[in-house]
């Protein structure tokens, strides 16, 4: 190791000293989730555009859940038999073309239009766990990838901070262009991906390459007998499950205790918080948590949850809601960073793009049930008891990531 690399470690590393692949695919990310109207503005495009019912809306977006999910499965499996950057490029340019017709049809032919973005799910969804793939290529070792997710973690929420602004300016002034440009910005960051990102990494020969190495087997074998996994995917799944709550649960609780305006635009500024908190914090808490392993950081991340859910069950104040938020915001931006790393980390090589894509599947299934159980608790309690109940729930699985750390600390000591 040269003094270069020695003195950026005691530092704990910077973002510029990443890869310059990484940096290619944080400029990808970004212009990709900025333009990623389509699915932000889905259930409008749907019931206004379109013309749908709310129940068939519902019926819909269902659909196209399932066939993302789908795409996440096929893409995992895909981006394991071929080179990686082709499969991400071509799975962009096919959303690319598709959301061209729709642009082209939008006005003549609207359901149509729904048709064609439902068969544009699977290859959007596929693009998830090849990008987490790729981001595990490109980076070595686990501080490097701690690194390199934060900043495409990031770059996910730079996109957003101002993608949904410009969605809301195109969809009510005109609606063809909204297509167009989503389109283009797809087209300017497979382009990205195409001319820039090498075909594959740069080979290097460590201790953690020549262990994957040794990897063999189908990927059901492969991912159940890895106990360190499973166990990381039961509490993540229960991770989704409350934090969904924020929005479910939340909005609700705002519009009970302050009204349908107040309560909208409460809602608003804590959302504005949030992502506030992710663009100014995110470099900061990932620089001063680099040395500490992913599993503790997830362990400390949900006690930040334990705060802020705790705090909801008590606010009653605007300024209160805001600081809650605040405070959760932090464990999200830790349990969000590493929690990829971990997997990646743990993931044999030549499985890593269908390690992603079963991860993304099951911890769905928390997403999923969330509103549904949310539902349930306020049906026959109270906002209190949800926020609670979510409580108990984030210190189980802070006790499972502690867990999770005593495995690693075993499997690494034989």
């Amino acid at each position: 190791m040269d003094s270069s690399s020695t003195s950026r470690l005691r530092t704990g590393g910077s973002y510029r000293s990443l890869d310059k692949s990484i940096h290619i695919l944080f400029f990808a990310r970004i212009i990709n989730r900025f333009g990623d109207f389509v699915q932000m503005l889905l259930v409008l495009i749907l019931t206004v555009s379109i013309g749908m019912e709310e129940h068939q809306a519902g019926l819909f977006t269902t659909m196209t859940v399932v066939a993302t999910i789908l795409g996440q499965l096929g893409g995992g499996f895909v981006a394991d038999k071929y080179p990686r950057k082709y499969v991400m490029v071509a799975c962009q340019a096919i959303v690319a073309v598709l959301y061209v017709f729709s642009g082209l049809l939008i006005d003549t032919a609207p359901m149509t239009v729904a048709y064609i973005i439902l068969i544009s799910s699977p290859f959007r969804g596929a693009t998830w766990p090849v990008s987490h793939a790729l981001i595990a290529d490109y980076s070595h070792g686990e501080m490097e990838r701690a690194r390199a997710f934060s900043l495409l973690y990031l770059g996910s929420n730079i996109g957003v901070a101002v993608g949904p602004l410009v969605a809301a300016f195109l969809f009510s002034r005109n609606l063809p262009l909204l297509f167009i440009v989503s389109s283009v910005t797809l087209v300017i960051s497979a382009s990205l991906l195409g001319f820039f990102l090498p075909k594959y990494p740069k080979t290097r020969e460590t201790t953690e390459a020549r262990a994957e190495s040794t990897f063999s087997g189908s990927l059901w074998k492969l991912f159940f007998t890895n106990r360190m996994l499973v166990l990381y995917v039961v509490a993540f799944t229960l991770y989704n499950l409350i934090y969904v709550q924020h929005a479910f649960a939340l909005p609700l609780q705002m519009h009970g205790l302050f009204g349908t305006q107040s309560g909208t635009e409460g809602y608003g500024w804590l959302m504005t918080v949030n992502a506030a908190t992710v663009l100014l914090m995110t470099a900061i808490v990932t620089r001063a948590t680099i040395y500490v392993s992913r599993s503790m950081n997830m362990a400390l991340g949900t006690l930040f949850y334990v705060v802020g859910f705790g705090l909801y069950a008590v606010c009653s104040s605007l300024l209160a809601f805001l600081g809650a938020t605040f405070i959760w915001t932090i464990g999200e931006i830790l349990l969000a960073t590493n929690g990829n790393v971990f997997v990646n980390q743990h993931a044999p090589s030549t499985h890593r793009g269908r390690f992603n894509s079963l991860v993304s599947v099951i911890v769905g299934i928390g997403t999923a049930l969330g509103p549904y159980v949310g539902g349930l608790v306020l049906s026959i309690a109270n906002f209190r008891v949800l926020w609670l109940g979510s409580v108990g729930v984030a210190i189980l699985i802070g006790f499972l990531f502690v867990r999770l750390r005593g495995m690693v600390k075993t499997a690494a000591s034989r």
